[in-house]
Parts: C-alpha cells; sequence; structure tokens
C-alpha cells in the first residue's frame, strides 16, 4: 500500500470568459452560489450593438417595401409587354433581383448584428458551483477576461502526486481508500488516469482518482489521504513502520519471547511510503514484536507485549 496526500479535485472546471469588450452591467452569482446549465450569468453592455441592430432592421424594412414595389411595377410591365416593350420589362425583372439580392445580404446582416450582440450574454455551459470570480459589476472587460470560474462538483476526484520511484508501479484502475476529514470511513476510489510527464520541480507523476461512490460533500481544495494498493497479499505479514528500527542500513525490530525477553530480529521489507509495510522475511505468525522498540532494551524482559 502506497500511502500518499492528495487534493479534492471537480470533475469539469472552466473558466468562464466575456466573449466581447465592455462594461459589465450585469454579474448577480457569487462564489459558492449554483447556476445551472444555459443560466445567465453575466451580461456585458449592448447597447450600442442594440442600435446598430435597431439601425440595419430599419435598413431592411425600407428595402423590403422597395421589393414589394419592384414586384409590382414588373407584375404590370408584364401586362402591358405590348405596350412598353421586351427591354423594359427585362429591366423591371433585373431591378427586383437586385432587390431581392440586398434583401438577403441585410437579413444576413441584422442575424450577424444579433449574433453578435447574444455574446454579450454570458451563460453557464454546464450546471455547476460559482469557485470564483475576479470582476465586479460595473468593471470594463476584455474580449477575453476571465468572469466565472465554474465547477462541476457532484462527480469529484482526487489528484496526487506519486514519486516517479513508486509511480511506475501505478496502473490505471488499480485500487485505493480515500481518507477525508470528517467521514467516518475512507471511501474507495481508483486510477483513472495517470498524467505522461514527470514535474521536474518534484520527480512527481500526478494520479487522478475516481471515486467508486462520489462524497455528498468535499469541497475542492481539501487535502486528503490516499493509499493505493499496489499489491494484494492475502498471507501477508504487515507491520507499523514505527516498529522498525534502522530501516534503511540494518533493519530490525524487538522480538518478545514466550518467556517476556526482548531480543532483535533482523527483518526484511517491501518500503513503500505507508504507515504499514510487508515484512517478506524475519518475522513467521504469532510473533511479538514491541510496537515502540526504544520502550525496552534486548536482553531486559517485558509484560503484558501482547
Amino acid at each position: 500500500m502506497l500511502a500518499v496526500n492528495g487534493r479534492i479535485r471537480p470533475r469539469l472546471s472552466v473558466e468562464v470568459k466575456s466573449p466581447v469588450p465592455g462594461r459589465l452591467i450585469l454579474l448577480p452569482f457569487d462564489v459558492g452560489q449554483k447556476v445551472e446549465r444555459g443560466t445567465l450569468i453575466a451580461r456585458v453592455d449592448d447597447a450600442p450593438q442594440l442600435a446598430v441592430i435597431r439601425q440595419e432592421q430599419s435598413q431592411l424594412a425600407a428595402q423590403q417595401e422597395n421589393l414589394a414595389q419592384t414586384r409590382r411595377d414588373l407584375a404590370r410591365y408584364e401586362r402591358l409587354a405590348e405596350i412598353v416593350g421586351s427591354q423594359r420589362v427585362e429591366q423591371a425583372r433585373l431591378a427586383m433581383r437586385q432587390a431581392q439580392d440586398e434583401v438577403l445580404r441585410l437579413t444576413a446582416l441584422v442575424e450577424q448584428a444579433r449574433e453578435v450582440q447574444d455574446r454579450h450574454q454570458i451563460r453557464a455551459p454546464f450546471s455547476g458551483v460559482i469557485t470564483e470570480r475576479p470582476v465586479d459589476p460595473g468593471q470594463t472587460v476584455g474580449s477575453d477576461t476571465t468572469v466565472y470560474r465554474l465547477a462541476d462538483t457532484t462527480d469529484p476526484e482526487v489528484t496526487a502526486p506519486v514519486d516517479e520511484l513508486y509511480a511506475a508501479e501505478l496502473k490505471v484502475g488499480m485500487t485505493a481508500t480515500v481518507a477525508i476529514p470528517g467521514f467516518y470511513r475512507p471511501l474507495a476510489a481508483s486510477i483513472s488516469q495517470m498524467e505522461d510527464r514527470v514535474d521536474p520541480e518534484t520527480g512527481a507523476r500526478a494520479v487522478r482518482l475516481r471515486f467508486v461512490s462520489p462524497p455528498s460533500r468535499a469541497p475542492a481544495g481539501l487535502t486528503v489521504s490516499v493509499n493505493l494498493i499496489v499489491d494484494r497479499r492475502p498471507h501477508a505479514i504487515s507491520i507499523m513502520r514505527g516498529s522498525i528500527l534502522s530501516p534503511s542500513a540494518n533493519p530490525h525490530v524487538r522480538r518478545v519471547d514466550s518467556a517476556g525477553q526482548v531480543a532483535d530480529q533482523p527483518i526484511r521489507f517491501i518500503d513503500w511510503p505507508a504507515e504499514k509495510v510487508i515484512v517478506t522475511d524475519g518475522l513467521k505468525p504469532g510473533m511479538r514484536i514491541l510496537a515502540d522498540p526504544r520502550a525496552a532494551e534486548p536482553g531486559r524482559r517485558v509484560r503484558g507485549a501482547d
């Protein structure tokens, strides 16, 4: 079992940015509030753009009237073709086509202006919780300013840095337990992702874990204790790391025999950074050792060593 510290992180977190520059005239939500997908969460002053839309709509309406008139003219000239001549009919037909093209052009301009106006209204891309609001109402923002940071906290994950020496033993799908402050017992989890890079400053790889049953409450950024289950040995002997003396050079424990006499017992163990280690040699089932090896020197007799 490999013990590391990790942090709760939301499954999905995005920076909601303003797509257009301008002054914020609506910013109704604050940190900690929940929003639903599609909710209007901010508005940039769109008065100038609304003026553009009104102007282009006015031009469109005038051109639609012109198109209606050219259609009436064409119909009249077609009835009087023998009198006005075919050339006049063709001129009327050309005028109508030009009016139709102009209506299509102005219609596209109005739609484009409305699309620009819609970009002044910022909506939540998904349901979540506001975790950051770095701007205030009335503030002028740029076209790439972050207005909110939004997180989906319904299915939190855990991210934990693992030393590169131990990360090589980990694989996606391996199980783990996560101890969260305030929870009665650790929660089951599994490795869902491992970054393909090692942090040059810390020498660690980031490991991401998903809960089997997500916790109902776990604020983002909360520090948690993660025990990664690297190997399962049903009949292995495990002891507390604190029971070992000289673990690096000459690992041994203080064994207590049937008469209560203390003696040094050399051991070998799998040295994972965890509270408990697996002893591979030196101990047998039923042996008694001192939980605190400094409590008695070899040769002394102790009582209550069970």
